[in-house]
């Protein structure tokens, strides 16, 4: 019975010591991981916190670091597992719960996401990120009264996020409010001027209402954000013509075409602004005689 006892303390003993080894070696692989996610490397961070899990599967934040390296990799599936993994060892982890519904709200698992996020915000109230995730989801579900109040839960504490004000801006002209439509992308432009949707489609509100010397200047500014932006252009042309400024909408629908030829995107576009043209200089041609 002695032997077979002290045979036993020395087994026990052996574990416990095999235990504290695996403990520091997955330590120090969470560590390598942290330290190359920091670094944007995320292959690497994957790599070492694979180990680091393999060594120690109850390591909770080693699987958060692991599911923020996969989805940074796009590697949804894997990424949702590993915050399941996170909120299975923690129930009450909270951003377990919100990353988890992030990582759903990206493959589009929305009601996943739903139960995932409003979890998070029942652990945290008042989340911010939450409720701007809350926010989108419905949003791209259409659901604009739900995007609406989540994105003014949102943006009572984080009143200068232009992105914010944007979306709710274009869930208010989903709803036909287009007055608090017009209000919240003056918002946000006046937050991000080089925000050029919002000047875009602030412009388009105001060319619906046919206020088009506003409608030009918000796609002048759109201009002015982003020289990319070719379709502001088109969208330029539209508001002088609007205003009978015929010369600057004839200047306006050439440099789209000349900036736009031969996009596929955009071949629609070139052919309807090229009969503007033609119409436009025969205006003003039987004008000159």
């Amino acid at each position: 019975m002695k032997a077979k006892a002290i045979i036993a303390i020395m087994l026990t003993l052996s574990l416990t010591s095999l235990g504290f080894a695996q403990s520091n070696e997955a330590k120090a692989k969470f560590n390598a991981g942290l330290t190359a996610n920091q670094a944007g490397k995320y292959a690497e961070a994957e790599k070492e916190l694979l180990e680091a899990v393999k060594l120690d599967a109850t390591y909770k934040q080693a699987w958060v670091e692991l599911g923020t390296a996969q989805l940074h990799l796009k590697k949804l599936p894997q990424s949702e597992e590993s915050f399941k993994k996170v909120v299975t060892l923690d129930a009450s982890d909270v951003v377990g719960h919100k990353n988890l519904g992030l990582v759903q709200l990206e493959a589009k698992k929305y009601q996943l996401a739903e139960a995932s996020l409003l979890k998070a915000l029942q652990i945290k109230h008042g989340d911010g990120e939450v409720q701007k995730a809350l926010g989108q989801l419905y949003y791209q579900q259409n659901n604009w009264d739900k995007a609406i109040e989540y994105y003014k839960l949102y943006n009572t504490a984080n009143s200068v996020d232009a992105k914010s004000h944007f979306f709710m801006a274009k869930a208010y002209k989903e709803k036909g409010d287009l007055a608090t439509a017009e209000s919240e992308y003056q918002q946000a432009v006046k937050i991000d001027p080089k925000l050029a949707d919002a000047h875009i489609n602030l412009g388009n509100l105001y060319m619906a209402q046919e206020k088009f010397g506003a409608a030009a200047s918000s796609f002048k500014a759109a201009l002015a954000a982003d020289r990319n932006m070719v379709k502001a252009h088109y969208a330029l042309a539209g508001a002088y013509q609007g205003s009978q400024n015929f010369d600057a909408a004839l200047a306006s629908y050439k440099e789209f075409v000349r900036l736009a030829e031969g996009k596929a995107a955009m071949k629609t576009m070139v052919t309807n602004a090229k009969q503007l043209i033609t119409q436009i200089e025969a205006h003003l041609e039987q004008a000159g005689e």
